[in-house]
């Protein structure tokens, strides 16, 4: 009689629903937005526990790891939202990021190329990967990455403005000047100093 009225007061666990996942989703980017990381995180993950296949909340849970410093947990987020979501181009992208935000070009390099595959037209990963190229001094590559970035968007600053970086480093001041030209001529105020400031310092230390 015992056993029988034990058994009858014990209620079975309510599982979580899959319809639960999205407002989870949606609190959990709301958060970050706000700069609550930690609150965002909680979300993100009880989406991600309500749903294990939920790409979408893996990638904003690397981002918010990302936002916090903790590239590790980024990396490791971001990997198994591609695990799910392999065509998930923003998760390649932010890889990449996390990659070379720890100096690991070479696996970032490998992840643009990914990315680019799936995106062919996007300028922003061309540029990523010009960087990359940069970084570890493939000079020719990061040229040629940034050209085509600029063959997609003629009016991208931030491949002029890069540009302009590889041929300093090259002591080509006479075509990083032409970037500096370009960026001033569309009123781009902010990347032309930079670069005209990277090319001034350069002079100075030559003399």
């Amino acid at each position: 009689m015992l056993g029988k009225n034990l058994f009858t007061r014990l209620k079975p666990r309510s599982l979580p629903s899959l319809s639960e996942a999205p407002a989870h989703f949606d609190a959990g980017v709301r958060l970050a937005m706000e700069g609550f990381y930690g609150k965002a995180l909680v979300e993100l993950k009880l989406a991600i526990r309500t749903n294990p296949n939920y790409a979408e909340a893996r990638l904003e849970l690397g981002l918010t790891y990302h936002k916090m410093g903790q590239l590790d947990r980024a990396i490791k987020a971001y990997l198994s939202a591609l695990e799910i979501s392999p065509s998930l181009v923003t998760a390649y992208k932010n890889l990449g990021i996390a990659y070379d935000d720890l100096g690991h070009f070479l696996k970032a390099l490998r992840v643009y190329i990914k990315a680019i595959a799936l995106a062919p037209q996007d300028p922003e990963l061309r540029n990523d990967l010009g960087l990359a190229y940069f970084n570890i001094g493939s000079y020719a590559d990061a040229i040629k990455a940034f050209k085509q970035a600029l063959d997609i968007d003629p009016h991208n600053a931030p491949a002029h403005y890069c540009l302009g970086l590889v041929y300093l480093d090259l002591d080509d001041n006479e075509m990083a000047l032409a970037e500096h030209s370009q960026l001033k001529a569309w009123n781009e105020k902010e990347l032309a100093f930079l670069l005209l400031d990277q090319i001034q310092r350069q002079s100075r230390q030559a003399s």
